[in-house]
């Protein structure tokens, strides 16, 4: 299949002076270029993905006969280098339907973004397609990431929650509405999926997490995890952290903590895990498990005191670094590390980063787990 270079739509190509022209104008993706002759502007115009690199070139020696082909070539290949460059003819050859490539088309030109000639974006629309995201709890976290990651065109996700939709939820829930009231969320969740995309396969499963084995029964097959609920406090995270490490799935956890959103992902073997985190703060707090001890035998529970715009703001930076992880195309921002967002001033920040600490941590690493923060308890029958 003979490339057909097509200079990308998103980025306007303009002149700044007769013999100086712009491409794009984007952070990152402008460049100024001197074109005395206007064999660029020329060569540009014809990179509408309708030719091949020759036809280019034949096409262009009319008007400018001192171009070789391999200037052509190398033209082409520079401009593929700087991103402002696509293949036709692999964008034609994508499996998409005519129908996903227009629900999709505001993504795919997104895509376009972070391709060039030897890869299109519609196989970025369509590696997403073939992922499975499992997304434990569907309050207002898990239910705003769920719309994201459908917007995105995963078409495979499975809900984990045992509540029922409430009116107190409708404020910041924007996938239940009046008539869901009483209801299972991941039913309600599957419901309004249902209607919004009718192609995209949504398992539920209707219960409370109680145990790692729990979890791992339920996320198996995953290719990622969204950790969208936080009780009970402590031992949630601490189970998901052990099932993902032992079935190698990666997961972006997230909260509120009534200013501040947060959020953090764990790849197993790659960053440090829950456990390893919580022995970085033992370090850096002298009383860390003390204190948590002491959270946990006031049984204090932030009351919800959210709107739904800060609910979309951290989600939405939870579902954009989900995307990278699935698709490559760019690093994922929170990967070992604590984001916090101010929903006062709307700064984001790194609150600390952590390191993998295989000779401690018995989760991932080979720790013994003698550690005063492993062996804190609930009075109930929770810490498992």
């Amino acid at each position: 299949m003979e490339r057909r270079p097509l200079f990308k739509p998103v980025h306007p190509v303009y002149e700044v002076t007769e013999q100086m022209i712009r491409l794009g104008e984007a952070p990152g993706y402008t460049f100024e270029l001197e074109d005395e002759n206007g064999s660029i502007r020329k060569m540009i115009k014809l990179m509408d993905g309708t030719r091949t690199v020759g036809e280019i070139h034949t096409l262009l020696a009319v008007e400018y006969p001192e171009i070789t082909y391999e200037e052509i070539v190398e033209a082409v290949e520079s401009l593929s280098g700087l991103g402002f460059l696509m293949d036709q003819a692999k964008e034609e050859a994508s499996v998409l339907t005519s129908e996903q490539k227009e629900r999709y088309k505001a993504n795919i030109r997104y895509f376009s973004l972070f391709t060039d000639l030897n890869q299109s974006p519609s196989e970025l629309q369509e590696l997403l397609s073939r992922k499975k995201v499992t997304i434990l709890g569907m309050g207002a976290f898990g239910s705003t990431l769920l719309v994201n990651l459908v917007g995105a065109g995963i078409q495979h996700i499975k809900l984990v929650d045992f509540d029922r939709v409430e009116l107190s939820n409708l404020n910041r829930q924007m996938v239940f509405n009046e008539r869901d009231i009483g209801r299972l969320k991941v039913e309600a969740a599957r419901d309004f999926i249902g209607r919004l995309h009718s192609e995209v396969l949504i398992e539920t499963e209707t219960m409370q997490i109680t145990s790692s084995e729990d979890v791992e029964r339920v996320i198996a097959g995953s290719d990622l995890v969204m950790l969208a609920a936080d009780q009970p406090f402590f031992f949630l995270q601490r189970w998901v952290n052990h099932a993902c490490t032992k079935l190698q799935i990666p997961f972006i956890a997230g909260g509120f903590n009534l200013i501040e959103g947060q959020f953090f992902m764990v790849e197993p073997g790659k960053t440090g895990c829950i456990d390893c985190m919580h022995l970085h703060r033992s370090t850096q707090i002298e009383d860390y498990p003390q204190l948590i001890q002491r959270l946990l035998d006031t049984n204090f529970i932030l009351p919800t005191a959210t709107i739904a715009p800060n609910t979309m703001m951290i989600t939405g930076m939870m579902a954009s670094d989900a995307i990278r992880y699935l698709t490559g195309i760019a690093p994922v921002q929170s990967a070992g590390k604590f984001i916090i967002f101010d929903f006062n001033t709307l700064e984001k920040s790194v609150f600390f980063e952590w390191e993998r600490k295989e000779a401690e941590c018995p989760t991932c690493g080979k720790g013994s787990g003698t550690e005063p923060i492993f062996h804190i308890k609930r009075n109930e029958v929770l810490a498992k």
